[in-house]
């Protein structure tokens, strides 16, 4: 069935399940496409990978319809509704461009880009495709993110005036992509970006600001261009944010936690809430302490994000916010780099 086919068969008031066709046969591919369109019924039309052999193996096991020799032929097919790209960091905006300037309707792994500059020079593209771009942040999907933003302007908590965000994990090992500074590595790139992002959605959801005040770096002991670990100082409206990022901790920590004058918030793992669904809500009154444990739903966040892409393609919605705040995480993870000494990480689209 073509595109335009299960266009015409979707029933009234119902989105056509989507042909989605994949860059890279990844891990990550794993959760943010086949387990999520098991749940949400779309289509996984085909796969591209470096190796043909391996691509046809994972289509074979993952259940694709079929494979493509190379990348560029997989971006050029127009039966399909969406590419997703889930290669290295430093490959995304290149294949992001590309697929913009065939058409097409891309869902891009964070980050984005390797620096500010490359996403500028890719998002441009999307000034004349007939295509849109969303970054992969799945967890600003989940409904444990609308919760948090409902409890926070509804002043729960009174003002926030303190945030403490990790995004840490134990070393992914020495022949790990994310180590590797040309193809965009490092703790900044694969998980700090998770945290500047739902900062930046809390931001816009209170009407405040996100600026940087000051930051530093280890770096990984392979190659000192590469950040092992980044504390970063922010504010956040007139709160004070501290974020710790690294890659080589002892224990898995993507944990949230905002103060404000009447109480607390904190989610054990905003990141993948289904994982630990829960969100602790502390307050105070007078000398009285009251405090609740509320859970939000072990749905996973990747099926989330592909239900909402989905409506969002089918209606021709450019949802130019949501591209605002990858372009402002972009550029606070440059602010970060610049402020810890490092150098940006290089880009590979020039034009």
């Amino acid at each position: 069935m073509t595109a335009a086919q299960a266009s015409a068969a979707a029933q009234p008031g119902q989105e056509a399940p989507l042909r989605i066709g994949m860059l890279g046969a990844s891990r990550i591919a794993e959760l943010a496409v086949i387990d999520a369109s098991e749940h949400t019924g779309d289509a996984r039309a085909a796969v591209a990978a470096r190796d043909p052999e391996r691509a046809r193996a994972y289509a074979a096991e993952h259940g694709f319809e079929g494979t493509r020799d190379d990348y560029a032929e997989l971006v050029a097919d127009d039966s399909l509704d969406l590419i997703y790209i889930g290669l290295p960091n430093g490959l995304h905006a290149e294949w992001t461009a590309q697929a913009l300037e065939a058409g097409r309707a891309v869902l891009v792994e964070k980050p984005f880009a390797a620096n500010l500059e490359e996403f500028d020079r890719a998002a441009k593209r999307l000034e004349t495709s007939q295509g849109w771009a969303w970054e992969a942040f799945h967890y600003a999907d989940h409904p444990l993110i609308a919760r948090v933003l409902e409890l926070l302007q509804g002043g729960e908590i009174g003002e926030l005036r303190e945030v403490t965000v990790h995004m840490l994990m134990p070393d992914p090992g020495a022949t790990d992509p994310r180590w590797n500074f040309d193809l965009a590595g490092g703790t900044m790139m694969d998980l700090g970006c998770y945290a500047l992002h739902a900062l930046l959605t809390i931001g816009d959801a209170l009407g405040h600001k996100v600026t940087l005040d000051g930051a530093k770096a280890t770096t990984y002991a392979a190659d000192e261009r590469v950040d092992a670990s980044v504390e970063a100082e922010l504010t956040l409206g007139d709160a004070a944010v501290t974020l710790r990022t690294s890659m080589e901790h002892d224990v898995f920590d993507f944990s949230l936690e905002l103060t404000g004058t009447k109480g607390l918030l904190f989610s054990p793992n905003f990141v993948k809430p289904q994982e630990d669904d829960r969100l602790i809500v502390r307050t105070t009154a007078g000398e009285s302490v009251f405090e609740r444990e509320e859970r939000v739903g072990t749905q996973s966040s990747y099926v989330y994000q592909l239900e909402r892409i989905r409506r969002e393609l089918r209606s021709g919605v450019r949802n130019s916010e949501d591209l605002a705040r990858s372009r402002n995480t972009m550029s606070l993870i440059d602010d970060i780099y610049t402020a810890t000494g490092l150098p940006l990480r290089p880009g590979r689209l020039n034009d």
